[in-house]
C-alpha cells in the first residue's frame, strides 16, 4: 500500500522522521499501522495494492467479432448466465461455449448480432446408417 505523508512525524518503530510530501510503501502486513497513521491524519493512502483490476477497455472475441467485456457480461446476465466482471476472459469464453443452442441464439440477439434462423431445416433420415 502506498501512502503520502501529510504532516511531519517520527515513526515510533524506526525512529525515522518523515516530512510532508514524501511517499512511503507499506506491505499488506502493515495494514493496521497504515490505518493508525491515516486516522491520526499523518498520511493519506495514494494507491492500494489490492485494488480491483480495471476491466475497462478489455475486449472479448466472440462470434468473429470484438466486444467489450462489460457488454458480454451484461448480455450473459440478461439470458441468465452466471458470470461476473472479475472473471478472466478465458473463463467467460468457456461459459459462452458451454451454452446450448437456444441460449447461444439469445446471447447473439442480446449482443445485437443478427441471427439467421433456418425456416426449412433438412430432415435427417435416421434409418440411413451410411453402410
Amino acid at each position: 500500500m502506498k501512502v503520502k505523508v501529510l504532516r511531519i512525524f517520527r515513526d515510533k518503530f524506526t525512529k525515522e522522521i518523515y516530512t510532508a510530501g514524501k511517499e512511503l510503501q507499506f506491505g499488506d502486513e502493515s495494514k493496521d499501522r497504515v490505518q493508525d497513521l491515516v486516522t491520526r491524519r499523518l498520511v493519506e493512502v495514494v494507491a492500494d495494492a489490492k485494488k480491483e483490476p480495471d476491466n475497462n477497455g478489455v475486449s472479448v472475441s466472440l462470434f468473429d467479432r470484438e466486444f467489450e467485456k462489460k457488454t458480454v457480461v451484461e448480455a450473459m446476465r440478461a439470458i441468465g448466465g452466471q458470470v461476473t466482471m472479475n472473471m478472466k476472459e478465458e473463463t467467460l469464453i468457456g461459459k459462452v461455449a458451454a451454452l446450448d443452442e437456444d441460449k447461444t441464439i439469445a446471447l447473439k440477439e442480446a449482443l445485437g448480432i443478427e441471427v439467421v434462423k433456418d425456416e426449412n431445416p433438412t430432415p435427417v433420415d435416421e434409418s440411413d446408417t451410411g453402410f
